[in-house]
């Protein structure tokens, strides 16, 4: 069977399984929490929770009782629920919401909605947050099944794939064959799994530090491959030395090998610090940082992600905004079923202008249709010999199966739960009033949120893009300005504020055709002055490497033929990092 159609089946009998499984343990007022629990689960897929386990399940526990909790303080509305409505909001979006990558914030607030337009009485409270917390063991637990054969750490088997990745590529180019850096999908799918878990991006341990360094390095050894005409005796000499990385000395790397093309300095860099790495004996203790390091890791945090030039807070304050409106509107004029112009809000507010008229004409679309589609319903519903309950049930059940079999298509997405939330509705209303109030609440939504996107902070993917990719140049000009400190004497504290600020850009960056030459070349700068700058720490430095590596970044020179192998490595490195510097430049 296919995998996707697997999948499609699975999550719609998990969706009527979470249905029945809520009215019958947690009550009716719980049943469209549980489909939320469940369209959060398989939306959460993305975000791998398997590094931590434990952690991951305080984290997203943790969310959805205060979620449940505040949502009980917030009936009926008063001016505290307001406030209380706008943190929750705020926190949940900035903190699970990350750029270019699936909407994790949008079942999570939408459960907070729903709970808040179904709230129960203190004596139905801890159904409530037990019913919470079974959504959260799934969460976790769908997870961590789906997730179990993600790389974490440098194991054995981790270790085989990508030696054996650079040997499959290491092959065809010696049988004349080109590779491509989507030949090493290994080694960016593991890096990709480390760079979105906090501690790695933000504050590595020492040994995750080598972890990051080693697939790094990796990464490097295929972007070089890929790039470069190397011989074949230097490509046979690369499979010699990982045949044996786990034993090899470092001074065998440089054995035996004549360099006849400058690509493979940077390699030899690379397998250097492979082979360094692995032989550190490193636990997984996590040492208190002293203040000094903590200033260096918020400063850029701070500067970068907690105030109004962040795409990441923008968002979340407008979302809060926009909900703290809707919210005291309703306080103040009793507004009917204004718990449709929250779900609006959920689903058209998008961080980037460039998506939303796309997203207003569809949701518009989706609305009128399936309002069409609810009044044949009820034309046809005196004709039909079941109850009226039965038909509601019904009606939900299909519209959960085509909303899960077209999971991917905007329209039919929102016109099925369009259909749903009116069908439901009569359960409460009558009919004529569902339609003109789900009507005017997604016209009055779909208006406010453009307008408010549009005139408020306005961005551009385009324009975000560009300019991250700019501060990237600057960051890896500053990174070069470091290594010329460190040949002066000097110190290179500012590193770890460089290796942050360069996290928090990155993540804010979309590629595509255009800009993917110039964001790899980036990316190889950085590692190559982060490896540079390692190197000059650990090993010291010459005053003739010293000489010759600023040379290289202020004179354009050329590599001094006088240094030892090893120091020749560190400054072909160098040249070969100002070489992909002055490309970069011209790119940008």
């Amino acid at each position: 069977m296919d995998k996707g159609l697997k999948r499609k089946i699975f999550m719609f009998s998990a969706l009527i399984g979470a249905m029945l499984f809520y009215l019958i343990f947690f009550g009716r007022k719980n049943i469209a929490v549980g489909v939320m629990i469940i369209i959060a689960a398989f939306m959460n897929l993305n975000e791998d929770l398997s590094y931590k386990p434990g952690l991951s399940f305080v984290k997203v526990l943790g969310l959805l009782l205060i979620l449940g909790i505040v949502s009980y303080l917030n009936n009926p509305i008063t001016i505290v629920g307001c406030i209380l409505t706008f943190l929750v909001v705020f926190g949940t979006t900035f903190s699970s919401y990350h750029l270019f990558r699936s909407d994790v914030y949008m079942p999570y607030l939408l459960c907070y909605f729903i709970m808040s337009a179904n709230p129960v009485s203190l004596e139905n409270l801890p159904a409530r947050l037990m019913a919470l917390a079974c959504g959260a063991a799934f969460i976790v637990g769908l997870n961590i099944i789906l997730n179990r054969n993600k790389h974490h750490n440098i194991s054995k088997e981790t270790l085989n794939n990508l030696i054996e990745e650079v040997n499959n590529s290491i092959d065809l180019k010696l049988e004349g064959k080109d590779v491509s850096q989507d030949s090493f999908k290994i080694a960016k799918e593991f890096y990709l799994s480390l760079y979105h878990r906090f501690e790695y991006k933000y504050f590595p341990s020492p040994k995750q530090q080598s972890v990051l360094n080693i697939v790094k390095a990796f990464q490097s050894v295929g972007y070089i491959l890929s790039r470069s005409d190397l011989s074949n005796k230097e490509l046979r000499h690369i499979k010699k030395v990982f045949s044996k990385i786990r034993e090899v000395k470092i001074e065998e790397i440089f054995e035996g090998i004549e360099i006849e093309t400058k690509g493979m300095m940077p390699i030899l860099l690379n397998l250097e610090i492979i082979a360094n790495e692995l032989n550190k004996d490193l636990s997984d203790a996590f040492a208190t940082p002293n203040e000094k390091i903590i200033t260096q890791l918020f400063k850029p945090f701070n500067r970068r992600q907690l105030n109004f030039r962040s795409v990441k807070f923008v968002f979340a304050f407008k979302m809060a905004v926009i909900m703290l409106l809707w919210e005291v509107l309703t306080m103040l004029f009793n507004l009917p079923f204004t718990k449709w112009l929250f779900f609006v809000t959920v689903s058209m507010m998008v961080p980037y202008v460039d998506d939303m008229a796309y997203t207003a004409r569809k949701r518009i679309q989706a609305t009128f249709l399936g309002i069409f589609i609810f009044a044949i319903i009820l034309i046809a519903m005196p004709f039909i010999p079941i109850s009226k309950r039965a038909v509601i049930i019904f009606v939900v059940f299909i519209c959960l199966f085509v909303f899960v079999w077209k999971i991917k298509d905007r329209l039919i997405r929102n016109t099925t739960t369009t259909v749903i939330s009116v069908t439901t509705s009569v359960a409460y209303i009558n009919a004529p009033d569902a339609i003109l109030l789900k009507i005017l609440w997604v016209i009055v939504g779909v208006a406010a949120v453009s307008l408010f996107n549009f005139k408020f902070l306005p961005y551009s993917v385009e324009k975000e893009t560009r300019n991250n990719l700019e501060n990237c140049y600057r960051i890896n000009e500053k990174s070069i300005d470091l290594i010329r400190q460190k040949c002066h004497g000097g110190d290179a504290d500012d590193k770890t504020t460089l290796f942050v600020s360069e996290s928090i850009v990155r993540e804010n960056i979309q590629v595509n055709d255009d800009n993917r030459e110039l964001y790899n070349l980036q990316f190889m700068i950085s590692n190559l002055c982060n490896f540079i700058l390692s190197y000059l720490d650990i090993n010291g430095d010459s005053d003739e490497l010293n000489s010759n590596l600023l040379d290289i970044i202020d004179n354009d020179a050329n590599v001094n033929d006088h240094l030892d192998l090893k120091e020749s490595v560190v400054a072909w490195s160098m040249r070969y990092a100002m070489d992909m510097f002055k490309k970069e430049r011209e790119l940008i």
